[in-house]
Parts: C-alpha cells; sequence; structure tokens
C-alpha cells in the first residue's frame, strides 16, 4: 500500500498542477480574444452595410434564431440593418452569421459568417468569399437551395454541403421576413 501514495501524490500534484496553468492561460487569453471577435465583428459590420458610420443595436424580441439587430445610420438616417442570427440546422454545431439589408436600395448587401464548425473542405467553404458573395444585392425576397444551375432568387447548392447552404440560406431568408414585417416605415 505504501508504494502506492508516492505515485498517486506526484500525479495528483501534477494534474493539479497543470489544471492550474490551463486556467491561468485562459485567464489571460480570454479579454485578447474577446477584444479580436468583437474587430471582426465591426470590420464585417462595416462590410456587410459601408455606408453606414455607426451601428446602434436595437430591442429584439429574443425569439427565432435572431440574437441581435443593429441599425446602420449615417448623420442620423437609418441606412439599413444588421441582423446577427445563429442558426442550429447546420450540419455540426451552429453558425453564427451576420446578414445586412440597406433600407435604400432594398436589397441584401451581404452575409459574414462570424462562427462555425462544418466540416473542412465541405461545409466549411461557407466561410469563404465565393459563397456568400452569392448573396450580395439580392432583392428582398424567399430564397431556395438549388443542385442545378440557380436562377433567379435560387442559391447554388456547395456540392457535399447542401445542410450547411441551406442552413445559411433559411437565415438570410428569416432576416429578410424580420425586415419586411416592419412595414418599412423609415
Amino acid at each position: 500500500m505504501r508504494y502506492l501514495i508516492k505515485p498517486a501524490f506526484v500525479l495528483t500534484f501534477t494534474a493539479a498542477l497543470v489544471v492550474a496553468l490551463l486556467s491561468l492561460v485562459y485567464q489571460l487569453t480570454l479579454e485578447p480574444i474577446e477584444i479580436n471577435n468583437r474587430k471582426a465583428q465591426t470590420a464585417a459590420k462595416n462590410e456587410i452595410l459601408s455606408e453606414a458610420d455607426d451601428f446602434i443595436e436595437i430591442p429584439t424580441d429574443g425569439s427565432g434564431s435572431i440574437t441581435k439587430i443593429f441599425e446602420g445610420v449615417k448623420d442620423g438616417r437609418v441606412l439599413g440593418y444588421i441582423i446577427e442570427i445563429t442558426t442550429r440546422e447546420s450540419y455540426n454545431d451552429s453558425i453564427d452569421l451576420m446578414v445586412g439589408i440597406s433600407s435604400d436600395r432594398q436589397e441584401v448587401t451581404g452575409v459574414r459568417i462570424i462562427k462555425h464548425s462544418e466540416t473542412p473542405g465541405l461545409g466549411a467553404v461557407i466561410a469563404n468569399h465565393n459563397f456568400y458573395d452569392k448573396f450580395d444585392n439580392i432583392k428582398l425576397v424567399p430564397l431556395t437551395v438549388v443542385k442545378t444551375a440557380p436562377g433567379e432568387n435560387e442559391i447554388d447548392a456547395i456540392a457535399g454541403a447542401t445542410i450547411s447552404t441551406r442552413a445559411v440560406t433559411n437565415s438570410v431568408n428569416q432576416a429578410i421576413e424580420w425586415y419586411l414585417s416592419r412595414g418599412n416605415d423609415e
């Protein structure tokens, strides 16, 4: 029994030391990671609603996948909206994305994927410009996903990642639906 005490103590001490070091590293990196995430989100907002000077968060009803809504403002005038959505329809975990809608042009100004855990080489393609640029300057009508040559109001599915394509497209449709339900009373 005595020969078990020393190895058990060493193992326990080592495990406690590793946990303490991991906790320290986590605490040291938490703030820089948060700062970088905020910078990335601000850059994404500026990309998809570039005319706006400021983004003011407005209240949401808390239902559905819409997590935040921002008014894009310039000189006190609302130019459009940034709608943040978290969809759970994806192949893996969830997809966090932003959809920009212009009030002036009555169209989607862009989509940016903020966070995802889709399969590399397949569903992860949703985070590439080649995919999300398909949503730029689309009129505010429901979109569908197709596996053939896309027509008007259709998005071409990523080969091998139709579920991921559909998840993003459904999120864009949800943003369009939210915007249209407001009555466009600007």
